[in-house]
């Protein structure tokens, strides 16, 4: 992971930089106090992602650090506790990410918000929607100092060919007097397919009526914003849009993922295996359901403590989504058990697959804390799809406990 480099005089401000991006962020810090400082890192050092830079230092009293870590090609926030404003102006017209002051500590939360949008937002796909050339530059450039990858059309019909051919696209900003169709209707149209939650939708206008923010917003925008606007409001509404959907995206995701190993929860398995065995009914196909349990795993948490047993979920989490395929639906069970629907495969070739993934879990090493041990899986497999889903599972359960029965460490069908 590439790393934040921090550039300022004063080692208490450095401290609590440190301490809140690896708090809020977890992301790995080098720092300098002076200009001369920051010469020795960066020609040592190509991996940084971003700085947090101050604007007078004691080897640099016009904001000439700036300059250095700009030439090096990487996105600068300034930070200034000045109040000298012809300073201030001088560095803003400098091609920096933002400021922020030193004195506000909201400003410095703000400041964690554009690290993570570096970090975590790089080529997120946003569509420029306006008949005016003119505007559309106008917001490239406010948008420029983003790492985005932009879109653009010139109306409502040719920015829906655009989002059709490009799904990955987050967020539209659309203004809405234009040809052919207009922004109020390009938003009726994208919202018959994405929902606010899937992609957001931020309208512009010149009109100062004091409806227009109401039409678009009541026709399915996410926000508004009245040209002309400052650079730094289009790059403010354009961050918390992408944020929305992302925290969306994260709770959403929370609802159905497993913390610990990453993989799907039951909540999941019942929701998706449901549809899957009906349709699978329905299209005379063929699934397979595969129970897993971790042998005597309650001796591994006595013997070697719970975090021991973590690492060997995690680890097994991690082979899991490996050796089984996107269509399959890996999940976890409960515990230390585990439920896998292999998707248009018939018993036997789930058997070979399932004790190849037995043979590899027996080879791991798990090591935790200077001990190592090894596990091994029982697996009760079933492709009987009479009754319900629910019963299909209930069958794969019972040859569970029968590959237990007869030893563990096996593959029972």
């Amino acid at each position: 992971m590439k790393k934040v480099l921090i550039i300022d005089d004063d080692t208490t401000t450095i401290r609590f930089l440190k301490g809140l991006i690896s708090h809020k962020l977890n992301f790995p810090c080098e720092s300098a106090k002076s200009l001369k400082e920051a010469k020795v890192l960066l020609e040592n050092s190509n991996e940084y992602e971003i700085a947090l830079v101050d604007i007078i230092l004691p080897d640099a009293m016009q904001g000439e650090c700036i300059d250095l870590v700009l030439e090096n090609n990487i996105p600068v926030i300034a930070m200034t506790g000045s109040t000298n404003s012809d300073l201030q102006e001088k560095i803003l017209a400098k091609d920096i990410l933002d400021y922020v002051n030193k004195e506000s500590s909201s400003s410095f939360d703000y400041a964690m918000r554009l690290l993570q949008f570096v970090y975590g937002f790089a080529g997120s796909e946003i569509l420029l929607v306006d008949d005016s050339k003119t505007s559309r530059l106008q917001m490239k450039f406010s948008l420029n100092k983003l790492p985005l990858t932009i879109h653009e059309a010139d109306d409502g019909k040719d920015a829906l060919v655009i989002l059709k051919n490009n799904p990955e696209i987050k967020l539209i900003i659309t203004d809405k007097n234009m040809p052919n169709m207009s922004g109020i209707e390009l938003i009726q149209e994208v919202r018959k397919n994405y929902s606010m939650n899937q992609l957001a939708i931020i309208g512009i206008s010149a009109s100062n009526e004091p409806m227009m923010s109401v039409e678009f917003l009541k026709n399915g925008a996410n926000d508004f914003i009245t040209k002309p606007f400052m650079p730094e409001e289009m790059l403010s509404r354009v961050i918390s849009s992408l944020e929305m959907l992302y925290y969306i995206h994260l709770a959403e995701e929370s609802a159905v993922k497993d913390f610990l190993t990453g993989l799907n929860n039951r909540k999941y398995l019942y929701e998706t295996g449901k549809k899957l065995y009906e349709n699978a009914k329905r299209e005379h196909l063929s699934i397979v359901i595969a129970m897993l349990d971790i042998d005597y795993f309650k001796k591994i948490n006595d013997r070697y403590g719970h975090e021991a047993g973590d690492v060997a979920l995690r680890l097994l989490g991690a082979l899991f989504l490996k050796e089984f395929r996107t269509s399959d639906v890996v999940t976890r069970y409960g515990g230390e058990e585990f439920c896998i629907i292999l998707t248009n495969t018939k018993l036997k070739n789930a058997e070979t697959v399932m004790k190849k993934v037995c043979a590899k879990v027996e080879e791991m090493v798990i090591e935790v804390n200077n001990i190592s041990f090894r596990m091994t899986l029982s697996v009760g497999l079933s492709e009987k799809m009479q009754g319900s889903f629910d019963q299909m599972i209930a069958f794969a359960d019972e040859k569970l406990y029968q590959a237990k029965d007869e030893g563990r460490n096996r593959v029972v069908s």
